[in-house]
């Protein structure tokens, strides 16, 4: 399809179909990632997956690819740590740190750890952007600051000529 749409009579520009391109390739390094066996695997997989750009203010929107590569990273991560403590999280053990409840509560909900998936994902994001405001005021002060000391070096280098 994204074929069709390049040799189209009426495609879009080439930064929006290289854009295209860039995201089918995502979707496919997810999906070669997803058909691993092992949690680790996968995991060392979705490292080399590049999540796309990051935005740079608070304005733009965290585009889906950086969701999905942050979700999956966070699944596989999860994966790996019941791999290695040897935990399932299908059956609820009945030992000392994993009693169940006298109802027999059952384990949090897929939509409420979504939920705090995504708020950790805002959070993270939050702080992200307030770091890169502080970093780009940090870059004009270093530029107001060494301005003014090329000008002091100048106006001392013709007071001794």
């Amino acid at each position: 399809m994204l074929q069709a749409l390049k040799v189209h009579a009426s495609k879009p520009a080439s930064e929006v179909i290289n854009e295209y391109s860039w995201k089918v390739d995502f979707l496919k390094g997810m999906l070669q990632a997803e058909k691993l066996t092992s949690s680790s695997e996968k995991a060392l997989a979705n490292q080399f997956l590049a999540p796309g750009r990051v935005p740079t203010t608070a304005r733009e929107r965290v585009p889906a690819t950086k969701t999905v590569h942050l979700q999956s990273r966070a699944r596989y991560t999860s994966e790996m740590r019941s791999e290695l403590l040897g935990t399932d999280s299908a059956e609820p053990e009945m030992d000392v740190r994993k009693r169940t409840g006298v109802a027999g509560s059952q384990p949090v909900s897929e939509k409420q750890s979504a939920a705090e998936l995504d708020l950790v994902l805002q959070r993270h994001q939050n702080l992200q952007e307030k770091l890169a405001e502080e970093m780009l005021g940090l870059a004009r002060s270093l530029k107001t600051n060494t301005l003014a000391a090329q000008s002091v070096i100048k106006k001392d280098n013709q007071t001794l000529s």
